[in-house]
């Protein structure tokens, strides 16, 4: 399951993946991590091209995806 939905509309429109000269396929990998303003900063990574993007998502973006996040950081982690 691609996470392009988290990121600003505009990045997805100008980034394109160097392998497959499409939208990049952005899944989160990595630590969460809080930050002030009750924001939580998370790194993406493209699965196709590897290409590497943080973002920072408010508390409500956060807690609505956050199982899906976390399962698939899981994942990435043991594979």
């Amino acid at each position: 399951m691609h996470f392009n939905h988290l990121m600003k509309p505009q990045f997805i429109e100008r980034r394109r993946c160097k392998k497959t000269n499409d939208t990049c396929y952005f899944m989160p990998v990595g630590n969460v991590r809080s930050t002030q303003g009750e924001n939580i900063h998370m790194t993406m990574i493209c699965r196709n091209c590897g290409i590497r993007e943080d973002i920072f998502l408010s508390k409500e973006e956060y807690s609505t995806q956050q199982q899906l996040i976390q399962k698939e950081i899981r994942d990435a982690q043991t594979s």
